[in-house]
């Protein structure tokens, strides 16, 4: 079973739109293009969070323009610049939403469970008493393979300004999720069941290893981000394309591909 990733495109209220220097727009109208064009035939289409950048009603509109027309299924995600609302009512066409935009289905196979991570201090992430819960519930030993999905980061990546904090113009803020040891124990007993925990928001392709689960991001579906090892603040790493993940999945394991394209 073949999935695609794709994450943070972070559009604006018009197709004009520049997120640092860059016109997201034109490069999801590509992204979606390429979706399109691919030689081979995938599930469906997942995006890990922050469809637009301002919360606006009106960047909800300008992004179902473009995401409409991905001939695939597509999940959304909530990310920190997402307003649940919108996202709901303008995305996905719903009458009324629900406060948190979590969710469960299951494609080939693979049970996948979609969790709102969005927190109270932006850019943080924060679960909930009651997803908590809910995370305990669905990772039991044995069951189907299992997907974790969250935009926001669960685990440490080896870059300071998304580990600690030390991002000098939001002090005292940081980005994975604030409890996410809280997470990971809710997790870990389906460890042998779990085939990944896939997340975005950190603008570039994580691959990691924790307690014995698979973490990994996409690249983001707009821009990069410097992300060194001493990496101080969040600066664009103009050099390096946009990106998304291919992702396949069985009842052994996980592939997960990522494909960069030119603007």
């Amino acid at each position: 079973m073949r999935f695609i990733q794709i994450t943070d495109t972070h559009l604006g209220p018009t197709p004009d739109y520049l997120l640092r220097g860059t016109n997201t727009y034109r490069i999801l109208e590509k992204l979606v293009d390429l979706i399109n064009r691919l030689p081979f035939q995938a599930e469906f289409v997942i995006h890990t969070g922050d469809v637009i950048d301002d919360m606006s009603a009106e960047s909800y509109k300008v992004a179902k323009s473009v995401l409409e027309r991905i001939k695939r299924p597509i999940y959304y995600l909530v990310g920190n610049h997402d307003n649940t609302t919108h996202l709901q009512k303008i995305l996905l066409g719903k009458k009324s939403a629900k406060k948190r935009l979590d969710y469960q289905f299951e494609a080939g196979g693979v049970e996948f469970a979609v969790f709102d991570t969005h927190g109270n201090k932006d850019p943080s992430g924060l679960l909930l008493p009651e997803q908590i819960k809910l995370l305990r519930e669905i990772c039991k030993p044995r069951g189907k393979p299992l997907m974790i999905v969250t935009h926001h980061q669960p685990v440490p990546l080896d870059v300071p300004w998304l580990d600690n904090g030390a991002i000098d113009w939001m002090p005292g803020q940081f980005m994975k999720i604030e409890n996410s040891e809280e997470f990971l124990d809710a997790i870990l007993p389906a460890r042998k069941r779990i085939r990944g925990v896939m997340f975005g928001h950190v603008h570039r392709g994580f691959q990691t290893t924790h307690k014995g689960i698979f973490f990994f991001s996409s690249p983001s579906s707009s821009a990069q981000l410097e992300s060194w090892p001493d990496s101080k603040k969040p600066d664009s790493s103009d050099d390096e394309m946009p990106g998304f993940n291919i992702v396949t999945v069985d009842a052994d394991g996980i592939i997960v591909r990522q494909h960069h394209f030119r603007p």
